[in-house]
Formats: C-alpha cells, sequence, structure tokens
C-alpha cells in the first residue's frame, strides 16, 4: 500500500513499523493515513483533512455501542489545518442521520465541553505530589484553581452538583476545592499511595505512589496489588489478582484465547 500512497498504522504493527509510517507521513512521502482512534489522541501528525469514518465505538463497561464523546471527535479534527503547518483544513464526519444535528451543535460550539477530572482525581494529585509539585491541601487548592474543571464548575455549577446557595456564599469555590483535595488525598493514603498528615495538611509520596505514577496505574488496582501479590504466588494467582484491578476489568479475551 505504501508504494501507491497510502499508509496504515494501527496496535498489531511492530514499533519499528510503526514509527516509520508515522516518519514517512510527516515527511510527507504519501498523502493518505488510515488509523485507529488511537493515533488521534497519543500521535503529533498533523494533516490537511481528517475523516471520521463511523462515530461510534463499542463500550465495555456499558456493554453497547455509544457515540463518541466529544473530546474524542474535537481532538481528531484538531489533527486539520493545525498552525505553522498549514492555513486551514477540513473535517469530515461519516454518522448516522439521527447524529447529524448532535455533530452540527458540537460543530458550531452550542455544546459545551464538561470536564471529566473528578473521575480520576485522586490519580492526577498523586502524579503532582510525586513530582513535588503539590505538598499541602494549600497547593493542591491552588493547583485545582489552574484546571478546566474548576472553570466549568463556575460557570456551569449545576452539571457538577453544586447548589445555587453555595456558589453564592462562595463565589470561588474555596470549600469546594479543599474538600476535592481532602477526598482525593484520603483515598490515596487509605490506598497506600501517599503519607497524609491531617494536622498540618502536608503529603508526601511513598514508593507506591511513585510506582502508581510513573507506569500510569490507577490508586484502586496499586491497593490490590499491594494487598494481594505474595512471593510465592502462583501462575494463577496473579491471574486472578491482576483480573480484579480496573486495567484488565475490560480485557476481551478472543474465543482461540480461552483454552
Amino acid at each position: 500500500m505504501l508504494p501507491n500512497g497510502i499508509g496504515v498504522h494501527h496496535a498489531g504493527l511492530s514499533r519499528n513499523d510503526r514509527d516509520l509510517v508515522e516518519q514517512l507521513f510527516a515527511d510527507r512521502h504519501f498523502n493518505i493515513l488510515v488509523s485507529t482512534a488511537t493515533l488521534a489522541w497519543g500521535v503529533n501528525l498533523p494533516a490537511h483533512t481528517v475523516i471520521i469514518k463511523g462515530t461510534q465505538v463499542y463500550s465495555p463497561e456499558e456493554g453497547r455501542w455509544i457515540e463518541l464523546s466529544l473530546q474524542d471527535v474535537m481532538q481528531m479534527l484538531g489533527r486539520a489545518g493545525r498552525p505553522r503547518f498549514d492555513t486551514e483544513g477540513e473535517g469530515l464526519i461519516l454518522t448516522g442521520y439521527e447524529e447529524v444535528r448532535y455533530y452540527l451543535n458540537l460543530l458550531n460550539m452550542q455544546i459545551a465541553l464538561e470536564s471529566q477530572m473528578l473521575k480520576s482525581l485522586p490519580d492526577h494529585l498523586n502524579a503532582e505530589v510525586v513530582q513535588g509539585a503539590v505538598s499541602s491541601i494549600r497547593d493542591a487548592v491552588n493547583w485545582l484553581s489552574y484546571t478546566y474543571l474548576y472553570i466549568r464548575m463556575l460557570r456551569n455549577p449545576k452539571h457538577y452538583a453544586i447548589p445555587s446557595d453555595e456558589i453564592e456564599e462562595d463565589k470561588e469555590l474555596l470549600k469546594r476545592r479543599v474538600n476535592l483535595a481532602h477526598t482525593a488525598f484520603t483515598m490515596l493514603e487509605r490506598n497506600g499511595l501517599i503519607n497524609y498528615d491531617r494536622r498540618n495538611g502536608s503529603v508526601s509520596p511513598n514508593f507506591l505512589g511513585k510506582i502508581a505514577s510513573y507506569y500510569y496505574k490507577k490508586n484502586a488496582s496499586m491497593s490490590i496489588y499491594n494487598t494481594n501479590l505474595k512471593s510465592n504466588a502462583g501462575l494463577i494467582e496473579l491471574l486472578r489478582i491482576f483480573a480484579m484491578s480496573i486495567e484488565f476489568k475490560f480485557l476481551v479475551v478472543r474465543e482461540e484465547e480461552k483454552n
């Protein structure tokens, strides 16, 4: 396919082949690159035109096909017409007739993008603690003020279950940020990732926290590993332990792999 000007990029390729395809496309040795959605998120390859072929993805959490999130669509289309590489770009979405209005509203910016940080706030804060950027609850409260989550909480408090009287009394949501930081630190401490002194609000990383941050592991999974992993664990026991973790919870096993 490469001699005909078409490149292919997906997780089934070896690392060397993926690197080669990325470099050839970046150097404009071919003009068409067919890829999975992962490429749009993780690899910085600008293009003039981005075509999203189909807007549904399978969600193992819900057990059904769902529409791509607003963040996914905007991130993919954002590869088109990148500054410094192009003066304009084109984005094409191939979707069902029922979803046309939804994506038109999105492209016209009539649908606001809401933050998803609350779902993983403890893990983000753990990374900041490990890096040394956050060493106290005061630091965490200040750090939260620079997040998109904070901006959206101020502009759309109802979406984040913030009562109107709360935001009227505390226009900067200081108490809310303190509570969020305290809850996150408490969870991280309970799962063994940080040391949290409630008397003076100081926090410090420990060995498990550093491992979780370095390998992008969720704090709940680290707690499972720390509690259940033993030096004499057998293969079956190890598989059971990993199956309990969040990262492997929705791992799909092919039919031919079940034996």
